[in-house]
């Protein structure tokens, strides 16, 4: 009843009930935790393998509805994919709502994804994928891009023309595997499909690092 509860909350959130992402947080940071906290999100990069998942914890309303739909691990509040492009790292990930009107598949600096003025938290993990599989992934992914994936509002794991964060990265690792991941897809318990958390708490993954940026 609770999940169901905040399931509907994030909805509303995302959907505009939320107008901002909590400004008198973001005035409240020091130029020096900023320099901080940025100079440890730089100190990731060295870590990053293309193919790997980046996970962050919005420190706004909207990411605390998220995280708790996840299902044990409420860490996180999105997520996304990595790829090292001119030796920049980029992360894929679907996001909707206030924070993206376009509603389609955004393609972001991690600098930018994982700013500290809207997050407090991050996570790097990576699945166990072979060399031909991150390349197959990589082509999967910049297609979904290609092709202007749009933001799933109402969360159906069953539509594969609209998807939200999880889905989309599971989706994305189940292609460049070959559907060796859609035993693990949740049709037992609310949410159906993939939550954030069943993403980094999967047996192939593992984590690279992890990063609190708090002050």
């Amino acid at each position: 009843m609770k999940r169901t509860y905040n399931f509907f909350l994030f909805l509303l959130f995302l959907c505009g009930g939320c107008t901002s992402a909590d400004s008198t947080n973001k005035k409240s940071i020091s130029p020096a935790d900023l320099a901080t906290a940025f100079k440890a999100i730089d100190s990731l990069k060295q870590f990053i393998n293309s193919g790997d998942i980046i996970f962050r914890n919005g420190r706004d309303e909207i990411s605390q509805a998220a995280r708790s739909m996840n299902r044990k691990d409420t860490s996180f509040s999105h997520c996304g994919l990595v790829f090292i492009e001119n030796d920049s790292a980029f992360v894929y990930h679907a996001i909707g709502g206030v924070y993206n009107p376009g509603q389609k598949l955004r393609r972001d600096l991690l600098d930018s994804f994982c700013t500290p003025i809207e997050n407090n938290a991050l996570g790097l993990y990576r699945h166990s994928l072979q060399k031909e599989q991150i390349e197959k992934l990589k082509l999967v992914v910049s297609n979904y891009y290609k092709a202007g994936l749009k933001f799933d509002m109402y969360f159906n794991f069953f539509s594969d023309n609209v998807m939200y964060c999880s889905e989309f990265v599971f989706k994305s690792l189940n292609k460049s595997l070959n559907g060796a991941y859609s035993k693990y897809v949740r049709l037992d318990t609310l949410p159906y499909g993939v939550t954030t958390d069943d993403l980094f708490l999967n047996e192939n993954c593992r984590l690279v690092k992890r990063l609190q940026l708090s002050w």
